[in-house]
């Protein structure tokens, strides 16, 4: 029986000397992205070893697969060691065209490099290259364009910008070059040639030659803990791939049509990704999509459950899909606007509420915005409880399910009601919100942030993002009693409304730090600020909150004072506006208008 992988110590020479030795990097791995601090590493890592006198340096393992059967090829798929593969084949181009006489006069060492044994681990017979990149269409070209049949030597260090373009690996390619032909010349060809004939044999790479290409991922998965090149994503990029070909292996033509569709439909997903990567990535979307795709709790890896669920359905159809719901996301989610979708962003368990409202969209739920308003109330109310993970996970689940049967709203709000009451939610999130101290729960901003949406004019309306200049206001300071103009205040008023609702709200900007333990003429000042949000630190935002302030002062309410009043209206009102967001009976707390010592 064939063994389902066997694994070969070889050195640099034999890894592309054998006759075997033909790698393809395969179109579901991604381009070359190695820049300057990956190649020095490698380059520090061989010299360090040469200089030691190491007799054999070990400098990791690569794993490949067979080509499918139907597939005539004599190149093995490389599943994982790509970057390094491609980094050591442009040093050998490197040293063809930097040195290429290396070793010309010497005959007493048989062992030494020449300049037909590079030649040889570039092309084998000087026919087939040694390495080739299926990663796009132009990158093979570019590579033997610039590297395999280009003199490398001709080429200046690309700009950094140029660099850092992962849509055109050439300019790594060059970078790369540019690196290794320095280091070479700054070495001397005496030394390097020492060098190289160290790096040809005596430096180890293990080989592990799998069967297919199904079992070198599951191996590479196994196997790889370094932080994986190839993300669950990309497996199953690999699989659906695996899938398009096995359907079309007797329609050439069409099996390459089918490809390119593929690939193009991937591709227009990683840039809308790339768009917003700094809140999602393409992992995160497939998590999302397996959560929508099950409607319940996964119970093995993201892989394995997409790969079964995507069993008998046409790799192109899936892609499309998965195409569609990517270009919801980022439509309908990440460029939305309004303020309950805003309201959202705060929220800690965002798999769980994005999972739910693409589920929504996906499926053009009719009741889509009484549902985002549902969820949002279920959402703060278990946040403000104090409720973990735990506690929202399976009704999380329950929810995508329920969207996805198309259960009328008033139904699904009934269930949620149904879970509140049963964990005891509005009544711990009532004594959380009635706490004397709840300045440091992180809720708190994002609730008196969307109050300021609720107050803000629908055409002004703009996302209000939870940055260090958004600061948490005591409108009584902290530091009151610095001040002779405080002085109404006494010890045990100030100890009972400090930190509670009754004395809060938000200002932004650098100047707040002015603004925390002044007089409240000048606070006033303050809080009338410069108009809408602004991030410059030069300037100070008016909340629509907290300029309600400023209006009963213009209005000489309470004799222009801050007092034990003051608050006790700040927390009806704030307890007005909880009640109205959350929906739920605040009268009772509006009515005992105190804080209590939680």
């Amino acid at each position: 029986m064939e063994e389902p992988f066997k694994p070969l110590s070889l050195s640099i020479r034999e890894l592309f000397g054998n006759a075997d030795a033909l790698y393809k990097i395969p179109q579901y791995q991604r381009p070359y992205k190695w820049e300057d601090e990956q190649v020095d590493k490698l380059w520090e890592d061989i010299t360090d070893a040469f200089k030691n006198g190491e007799s054999n340096y070990f400098l990791g393992s690569i794993i490949t697969a067979k080509p499918r059967e139907d597939e005539k090829s004599a190149y093995v798929d490389v599943v994982d060691g790509q970057q390094r593969l491609t980094t050591l084949m442009i040093l050998f181009c490197v040293i063809r065209d930097t040195y290429p006489d290396l070793n010309a006069g010497t005959t007493e060492d048989p062992f030494a490099v020449d300049a037909d044994t590079i030649s040889s681990s570039i092309a084998l017979f000087g026919k087939a290259n040694r390495l080739k990149l299926f990663t796009h269409r132009q990158h093979q070209s570019d590579f033997e364009a610039l590297i395999l049949k280009g003199n490398t030597a001709e080429h200046r260090k690309p700009y950094k910008y140029q660099i850092r373009t992962d849509e055109e690996p050439k300019y790594k390619f060059l970078n790369t070059a540019n690196i290794f032909r320095n280091n070479l010349l700054e070495l001397g060809k005496p030394q390097s040639e020492e060098l190289i004939n160290f790096l040809f044999n005596q430096v180890k790479i293990i080989r592990i030659d799998c069967k297919n290409r199904d079992f070198a991922i599951k191996l590479f998965q196994v196997l790889n803990d370094r932080g994986m090149d190839l993300t669950a994503a990309d497996l199953i990029k690999s699989y659906l791939l695996e899938k398009l070909y096995t359907k079309y292996k007797e329609d050439t033509d069409t099996s390459k049509l089918k490809e390119e569709q593929f690939i193009a439909d991937w591709r227009e997903m990683e840039q809308m990704v790339k768009t917003c990567e700094e809140d999602i990535s393409m992992n995160d979307l497939f998590i999302i999509y397996e959560y929508y795709t099950l409607g319940q709790n996964p119970k093995r890896s993201l892989y394995d459950e997409l790969q079964e669920a995507f069993k008998g359905k046409d790799p192109n159809e899936v892609i499309s899909d998965i195409k569609k719901f990517v270009t919801t996301y980022f439509k309908e989610i990440y460029s939305g606007k309004d303020e309950v979708l805003y309201s959202f962003w705060y929220l800690r368990w965002n798999m769980y509420w994005k999972s739910i409202l693409l589920a929504a969209l996906h499926t053009e739920y009719v009741e889509y915005h009484e549902l985002k308003s549902a969820l949002r109330r279920f959402y703060y109310l278990y946040w403000i409880a104090g409720k973990t993970l735990s506690k929202i996970k399976q009704a999380s689940f329950n929810m995508i399910k329920w969207v996805k049967e198309g259960r009328p709203i008033s139904e699904i709000k009934v269930e949620l009601e149904n879970k509140l009451l049963e964990d005891k939610i509005i009544s711990q999130a009532l004594e959380s919100l009635n706490s004397e101290n709840i300045n440091n729960e992180n809720w708190i901003k994002p609730l008196l942030i969307m109050m300021e949406y609720n107050a803000t004019d629908r055409s002004k309306l703009s996302f209000i993002p939870l940055q260090r200049d958004l600061h948490l206001e005591h409108i009584l300071p902290e530091k009151y009693e610095r001040f002779t103009e405080w002085s109404h205040i006494k010890k045990e008023v100030a100890a009972k409304w400090l930190n509670s609702a009754g004395n809060l709200t938000l200002l932004s900007g650098a100047k707040n730090i002015e603004a925390s333990n002044n007089p409240f003429p000048i606070k006033m000042e303050v809080y009338k600020g410069k108009g809408k949000y602004d991030d410059k630190d030069d300037k100070i935002t008016a909340f629509a909150i907290s300029q309600r302030i400023v209006h009963e002062y213009e209005k000489n309410l309470y004799d222009r004072q801050w007092t034990e009043d003051s608050m006790i209206d700040r927390w009806k009102w704030f307890f007005a506006e909880v009640g109205q967001l959350l929906e739920i009976d605040v009268k009772e707390a509006i009515e005992k208008h105190k804080p209590l010592v939680i």
